[in-house]
């Protein structure tokens, strides 16, 4: 097979921006090419021009646009992954939000959920927030646009690397061998839901919101700056007035948005969507 030339790399990646948002420089052009050649092979392509012509044209695309997303999605990922945020959410967040939720459930979404690890650090952290008033509820909703991850956290099983930021204490209190691989423990499933979606998507909707508060961390700084402010926006649209917006180290909204205000808690940042101003 062919190696992948710059035309095919530029109508395939703008191809891909297009569609889920993200984008592969030249720093990311040979990940591209070692990602899709097997997927080539299986579809007895013999170049990546055939490949982008069968996106765009065969049959079958919109098929493969749902298979394309498993191929070139980055999902490194593990559980309590920076873990300050995790403190920051039950210390501080929590405690200020539980006036208001006297009322109604705690709404929490994960957004780019992988493989859900951080879906279930959330839950974890729910668990163990020891200030809990009169034990409020919550639902915790994810989403993703790889399905595969997507059926992997609704199993709950892991290798055990993705445990390895969770001690020997951590790894018997919320997790049981099986096989070699640990199985979340059932009480830690209860209370969340799963969904395939795009986030790059235009008419993009989150079914359940208003949510008090967003994980959405170490996915945008895959996507292209069009996109990037494409996602924040909906995200502005799915937060309650002063909820929260977590985002990677590598992430910021700091000089680029002001409608998010930054929070700063030892060394952590959060972004508190401001309310409406009426008139």
């Amino acid at each position: 097979m062919k190696t992948l030339t710059d035309e095919e790399w530029k109508l395939l990646s703008d191809l891909i921006s297009d569609h889920f948002g993200l984008v592969f420089p030249a720093t990311r052009r040979a990940l591209l090419e070692h990602r899709l050649r097997a997927r080539l092979e299986r579809l007895h392509l013999t170049s990546f021009a055939e490949y982008y012509r069968y996106l765009v044209c065969h049959p079958e695309r919109q098929n493969e646009l749902r298979e394309l997303p498993i191929l070139i999605t980055n999902n490194e990922t593990y559980f309590f992954r920076e873990a300050h945020q995790f403190r920051l959410l039950t210390r501080h967040l929590l405690p200020e939000l539980s006036a208001r939720l006297r009322a109604r459930p705690l709404r929490i979404l994960s957004a780019g959920c992988s493989s859900g690890d951080e879906v279930y650090s959330i839950v974890i952290s729910l668990y163990d927030w020891s200030d809990n008033p009169g034990g409020t509820a919550w639902q915790v909703d994810a989403c993703d646009l790889n399905r595969q991850r997507l059926a992997q956290a609704r199993d709950a099983l892991y290798e055990p690397s993705h445990l390895r930021a969770c001690d020997e204490v951590m790894r018997a209190a919320y997790f049981d061998q099986k096989d070699g691989r640990f199985a979340l423990r059932r009480k830690f499933v209860t209370g969340t839901r799963f969904f395939e979606l795009n986030l790059a998507a235009t008419n993009l909707q989150f079914p359940n919101a208003p949510y008090d508060i967003i994980f959405c961390r170490n996915v945008l700084i895959y996507f292209s700056n069009p996109a990037f402010d494409g996602v924040i926006s909906h995200f502005y649209q799915a937060l309650a007035d002063h909820g929260y917006l977590f985002l990677g180290h590598a992430e910021s909204l700091i000089g680029r948005r002001d409608d998010f205000r930054p929070v700063r808690h030892q060394g952590s940042i959060v972004y508190e969507k401001k309310a409406r101003i009426t008139r």
